[in-house]
């Protein structure tokens, strides 16, 4: 059996599996590492205070609540996904965090959204390009709605370069790969950016790398295996025993100190003009 990836094929999925989903999305909202990063490319958008923003492939609305809820920003967030249960999510935290003002959730797909031309300042894309079936047919889509002189941001994982310690290295590199398959669509799809951008006549302002490493102990990946995992073995992608081996010793390289995993990320900033 190969491995698909959940969040491409979301509404697929059971409840249980959708909500393992919610989960790690609010908790990988709230890594510090990771939303120091979408601070860093925030941070250099030329946002106004009153700006109409689009983030597509919103999840959880994790993203979307952060930008709404910033101190310097009273403008409109809007965030779209295919998932119906990730919609009716992010509109719950929006109501709970007090920011449901501020934005505005609808189910949509990136690739063929009904909004006009021109319509937003400002177009983000955050961590959306891995699981799509056709990413140029997004940043076109994106470069169509966001205005002329106007930003898009694209922000992702290298996941390629995503890797666990374990002690078999043979079965290592099965699970990573594995883990990867499993998680997303396109796990490449941030080397070829700058081309699409080019393809899709916008042109690339900044780039902002990063290196993720946990080494000692885990929090981010040593969540992600705790998610990812079980449900591994659930779908027979691999045998439940050898899973479970696997997940075990992550725990106990956590416990001991040990730990180690590992993923590249990068954030593009692209202008249309």
């Amino acid at each position: 059996m190969t491995a698909r990836d959940i969040y491409r094929f979301i509404n697929e999925q059971d409840d249980n599996t959708i909500q393992r989903i919610i989960d790690r999305l609010e908790f990988r909202g709230q890594d510090p590492t990771f939303t120091g990063w979408l601070d860093a490319y925030l941070n250099k958008l030329q946002l106004t205070p009153s700006a109409q923003v689009l983030m597509l492939g919103c999840g959880s609305g994790v993203e979307v609540r952060k930008l709404a809820g910033r101190s310097d920003f009273t403008g409109k967030v809007v965030g779209v996904d295919i998932s119906p249960a990730l919609i009716e999510a992010a509109r719950r935290f929006a109501v709970e965090e007090g920011v449901d003002k501020n934005v505005e959730f609808q189910v949509g797909d990136a690739h063929d959204l009904e909004y006009a031309d021109d319509s937003f300042d400002v177009v983000i894309a955050h961590t959306l390009m891995s699981h799509l079936a056709n990413p140029l047919a997004v940043i076109k889509e994106a470069a169509r709605l966001v205005r002329p002189n106007c930003q898009i941001a694209i922000f992702d994982g290298d996941y390629a370069s995503w890797t666990f310690g374990y002690s078999d290295p043979d079965f290592a590199k099965t699970m990573d790969e594995t883990l990867i398959g499993f998680i997303v669509n396109n796990p490449r799809v941030m080397r070829t950016i700058p081309r699409l951008l080019s393809q899709a006549a916008l042109t690339l302002e900044e780039t902002i790398p990063h290196i993720f490493t946990e080494v000692g102990t885990g929090s981010f990946f040593l969540g992600a295996a705790e998610t990812y995992a079980p449900l591994i073995a659930q779908a027979g992608l691999l045998p439940a025993d050898q899973v479970e081996h696997w997940l075990a010793e992550q725990r106990k390289n956590n416990e001991e100190g040990t730990f180690f995993a590992s993923g590249n990320y990068y954030a593009y900033l692209a202008r249309r003009v």
